[in-house]
């Protein structure tokens, strides 16, 4: 599964600029942040961060200014409530061992990141970062991103941390493809977590196309929309080419008529 590049509609949007990005990671034991070890994960591995600034721990709290942002890793020695994870859990198509995983973590970690200065998709893929960092420094069992909601193994989240960037944003880890089968064979597939991004969210109704096929197509339309901002009107067509054309309609969800989504016809 992958991202275009093409544009089918050449219009460009102001991003949305929001301070604050959050997400959990679910730990097999509480044991306090590894400081050391994680801050020169971030190093190794994204190395045009800068260094990180204005260092503390103070108890289950560790803090740093990273990039211009201020950084704040919580541990909280519960478990996140399951009516939180069991959605997102059994709805994890691309990790079966979620729930099983999920249910038995006895810990969280808490990470927060305050930019005041940076766009919203700045804002979370330095969020993405961190939480790698410390999915793969903790005895992590689990990430929990809370705005899909969406959970993935942290081994899948630190892969694919790693490959990220503005041109590459990976959007597996922030928002929720949901796939539904109908009764007549077709599937529905309904993004959770543009929202996030301050767009609308995607439906794919009724569609013939084999399942792979379809989330592949959501991700390259999310990916679009999150490029370039909430360009596309009610009745604009978006491709990968100038001959693939698929129509977009402003309509009343499927799963909740009182939010309005993108429906887009393939």
């Amino acid at each position: 599964m992958g991202f275009f590049r093409k544009k089918a509609v050449e219009v460009d949007a102001p991003r949305l600029r929001r301070d604050l990005g959050l997400a959990m990671v679910t730990l097999d034991r509480a044991r306090p942040l590894p400081e050391g070890t994680l801050l020169t994960f971030l190093q190794d591995n994204w190395k045009e961060l800068p260094r990180a600034k204005e260092v503390r721990q103070e108890g289950d709290t560790l803090s740093f200014e990273l990039q211009g942002a201020v950084v704040t890793l919580t541990l909280m020695r519960a478990p996140i409530p399951w009516r939180d994870l069991e959605g997102p859990a059994r709805a994890a198509w691309h990790w079966p061992e979620a729930v099983d995983r999920l249910k038995a973590h006895s810990a969280h970690v808490i990470v927060a990141v305050l930019a005041p200065g940076m766009d919203r998709i700045s804002t979370m893929l330095l969020l993405t970062r961190v939480v790698a960092a410390v999915a793969s420094t903790a005895d992590a069992s689990g990430v929990y991103w809370g705005e899909g909601p969406v959970v993935n193994a942290p081994d899948d989240f630190v892969d694919e941390a790693k490959r990220t960037s503005h041109e590459r944003l990976p959007l597996y880890l922030w928002i929720a493809f949901q796939l539904v089968r109908n009764s007549d064979g077709t599937f529905t597939l309904c993004t959770s977590g543009m929202k996030a991004f301050g767009l609308m969210e995607l439906e794919l109704v009724a569609s013939r196309t084999k399942p792979a096929e379809l989330v592949d197509r959501a991700f390259n339309f999310a990916h679009y929309l999150l490029d370039h901002g909430p360009v596309l009107k009610d009745g604009d067509t978006i491709g990968l080419s100038a001959q693939e054309r698929f129509r977009v309609r402003h309509v009343p969800s499927v799963l909740d008529p009182s939010r309005t989504v993108y429906r887009i016809e393939v």
